[in-house]
């Protein structure tokens, strides 16, 4: 039995991450970066769902679905060996199926990631003329960086 929205499609699983989990997805991290450790304390907290894809037994993607103060998905990553197989696009839907009695949901997306916006407009989110720029903190293969990013926001509304 799953708690929570679950997705399949072949070997492919979307669904909430567990506990056991997190040290899995950890392993698939730049040292560090301890990305799996902040959304599962947030999902445990009960601010947010932080679901993921597996291939098999190995995790290949995730989102967090953010309850307040609107609905929105955040964090969507997919594993660069495994991207263009359909595994964001099941995440997506797996967080609008969870986001149903919402209403809507919405996701930031960078103003120079023209792949991402393609594809969440082919899914039917819509641009809302909302732009904001955060600036945060990062770790990957060379250490801890700075990054800033100018994003907008879209919106689909749920049925």
């Amino acid at each position: 039995m799953t708690t929570g929205p679950e997705r399949r499609s072949e070997h492919l699983v979307v669904r909430l991450c567990r506990a056991d989990d997190v040290a899995a997805i950890t392993a698939t991290e730049h040292p560090g970066a301890r990305i799996a450790e902040r959304l599962f304390t947030r999902q445990d907290r009960g601010e947010s769902l932080f679901l993921t894809a597996w291939i098999d037994d190995a995790p290949v993607g995730h989102g967090e679905v953010v309850f307040a103060p609107l609905r929105e998905l955040r964090s969507l990553h997919v594993s660069d060996t495994h991207r263009g197989r359909g595994i964001g696009t099941a995440i997506i839907r797996a967080a609008e199926e969870a986001s149903g009695e919402a209403g809507e949901l919405s996701v930031g997306v960078g103003l120079d990631n023209a792949d991402a916006r393609r594809l969440y407009e082919r899914l039917g989110y819509s641009a809302t003329g909302e732009v904001t720029t955060t600036t945060y903190l990062y770790v990957d293969a060379d250490g801890e960086h700075e990054a800033t990013e100018t994003d907008e926001r879209l919106v689909k509304q749920l049925p």
